[in-house]
């Protein structure tokens, strides 16, 4: 008997269109056809409002989940944007993949009259608030255009704005609020942009955290990613991109510069691992116009700039710097090869670039308050290397060990006449050029030496270049790193050719004054062409004999007595005699 009631309410159940799971529901229960013919905007609408409430607050909610389901030779035909509002724990789903193969056949179609999202994920941020939590895209296929975009001339005046749309649109309140979203393996195609987060009039828009994780965006007109901005956070995950080639068919508006890019931040925080690219993007592949970004591999085979930093964040002065490591950017075919003269341009100070292998130049723009540091960079191309303001003129460039050296330090930038692909050899070295201190110790030296060699071309710098050893600069003078260890303070540069003072701080670590330094002499190359070996050394000069008072000069040292006139060397202890 029981059995037999259970039997008749599970048959009324089905019988009233209703699916068997007791928190979700298919969008065909809310009078979605799916066939390709039929408007089911309407319907899928109503199923979305169903997941939101009866308050708008989860209240008397009967839809927790929503499912798109394939039909064959249909799919879902939409004609306005389908709005998710206030909503609380929401999974959209479908079957995950293309009903054929081609993407102009994914399930769900943008059929609009004008350019608008296919999906706008809302939520207000006033009082009492609605935002959107935990709302999760998956195994879905989205197309903006009911065919394929054309890769020349104007864009179709229909196309979707974006697939995703988190924020608001043009002409709405600025207030939008979503916490913790979930793009999981869906394919965007055909849009403007695949995802665009933000408010067109710049204001805050606070969407922390959403992930995008193995994902596919192509044929998406000027980006697959458009981010910001204000509290905006972004997790992009092993997914794929092809987009951004019809960057300049678009007039600045509200929505974007004309930017084509595969991804584009213009505020928040982006990070983006395991990523792979293709294609022509009209600007770059990565462009970030604000906002802070790191990058941890990626395989690119994007044509032209594989990242380009228009700008960074900035908070009380300080820059959002982010990291960007384990890049690969190269693809053999003769369009990549001619069309990728730079492969990154860095103007944010505090960047840190490493294990990139690049066809293109390395653009720095970076000035001196704060050098961008690049460590194990291979260039592919003959000839590719650092370029831009940041080396040629502030000197800006920070190399750890590029192609083909041996424990080569570059420190402080380089300029005109020293070659950065330069072969390092066995002995360590140290290359600084550059206004602000260059500062290292040594640490284990034997009693021979220090087995690492210092380069430098005085020709070359401003006359303003310091090395410091055993000690950082100060506002006053210069603080000892060990009580026990000298102080070298070299300066090179310009007309001054090469000098250098030393301190001994005497089992102290006091700030030392300048002045405090001991003059130990100098070198001058004579600037004349032809006669670079011609040197003349420039002995210190004081009114009596110098001396240390912790301890004897080296045999040998040689000073100028202002006094006598007369040049003097110290043969032991502190006995000075005439050189004449």
């Amino acid at each position: 008997m029981r059995v037999h009631l259970l039997l008749v309410l599970l048959l009324a159940f089905f019988a009233a269109g209703v699916t068997a799971h007791a928190h979700g529901a298919s969008v065909l229960d809310f009078g979605a056809k799916g066939d390709g013919i039929a408007d089911d905007t309407a319907a899928i609408q109503a199923a979305l409002n169903a997941a939101k409430g009866a308050d708008a607050n989860a209240e008397g909610r009967t839809v927790f989940s929503l499912y798109f389901p394939s039909k064959p030779g249909g799919f879902y035909k939409i004609t306005d944007t389908l709005v998710i509002d206030g909503t609380h724990g929401l999974v959209i789903y479908g079957d995950g993949a293309l009903t054929k193969r081609g993407d102009a056949e994914a399930t769900i179609r943008w059929y609009g009259a004008t350019s608008k999202p296919v999906f706008q994920v809302k939520g207000g941020t006033g009082i009492p608030s609605n935002p959107n939590f935990f709302i999760t895209f998956r195994d879905l296929t989205i197309s903006g255009h009911p065919t394929t975009l054309p890769r020349e001339g104007a864009m179709p005046n229909n196309l979707a704005l974006s697939g995703i749309h988190f924020g608001t649109l043009d002409g709405q309140n600025d207030d939008s609020l979503c916490r913790r979203a979930i793009v999981e393996n869906v394919h965007i195609f055909n849009c403007r942009f695949g995802i665009w987060s933000g408010n067109p009039d710049g204001m805050n828009t606070d969407h922390a955290t959403v992930l995008v994780t193995g994902c596919l965006f192509s044929g998406n007109a000027q980006a697959g990613i458009l981010w910001g901005t204000g509290n905006a956070l972004l997790n992009v995950i092993s997914s794929d991109f092809y987009n951004g080639w019809a960057g300049k068919a678009f007039p600045a508006d509200a929505y974007s510069p004309q930017i084509g890019a595969n991804i584009h931040i213009t505020s928040g925080y982006v990070d983006i691992v395991s990523y792979t690219s293709a294609g022509k993007p009209t600007t770059a592949d990565i462009y970030q116009g604000s906002g802070r970004v790191s990058i941890i591999n990626a395989w690119s085979d994007a044509a032209g700039y594989f990242f380009y930093q228009a700008s960074a964040s900035q908070n009380e002065g300080g820059y959002h710097n982010g990291q960007i490591t384990g890049v690969r950017h190269y693809a053999g075919s003769k369009e990549f090869t001619e069309n990728t003269p730079h492969s990154m341009r860095i103007t944010a100070p505090g960047m840190f670039i490493s294990s990139c292998l690049v066809y293109g130049n390395i653009e720095v723009a970076s000035g001196l308050s704060g050098r961008p540091v690049f460590a194990g960079i291979n260039f592919i191309r003959p000839g590719a290397t650092f370029i831009g303001t940041g080396v040629d003129t502030q000197r800006s460039l920070t190399v750890l060990g590029n192609a083909g050296n041996h424990a080569q330090i570059l420190l402080g930038g380089a300029n005109a006449g020293v070659p950065l692909t330069h072969k390092g050899t066995k002995v360590p070295q140290i290359l600084s050029m550059g206004d602000s201190p260059t500062l290292f110790q040594v640490l284990g030296a034997s009693p021979t030496g220090t087995g690492l060699s210092f380069h430098t071309r005085t020709d070359d710098a401003n006359g303003g270049n310091m090395l410091l050893v055993n000690g950082y600069l100060t506002n006053t003078g210069v603080q000892p790193l060990q009580a026990d260890k000298m102080v070298w303070w070299l300066e090179f540069g310009g007309s001054q050719g090469w000098r250098m003072r030393g301190y001994d701080p005497a089992g102290g670590k006091a700030e030392v004054p300048f002045a405090a330094f001991k003059d130990f002499g100098g070198l001058k190359v004579a600037p004349v062409a032809g006669h670079r070996s011609q040197v003349t050394f420039q002995p210190p000069a004081h009114s009596g004999p110098p001396s240390f008072t912790s301890g004897d000069f080296w045999v040998g040292t040689i000073y100028y007595d202002t006094t006598a006139k007369k040049l003097r060397v110290n043969t032991g202890g502190s006995t000075w005699v005439d050189l004449h």
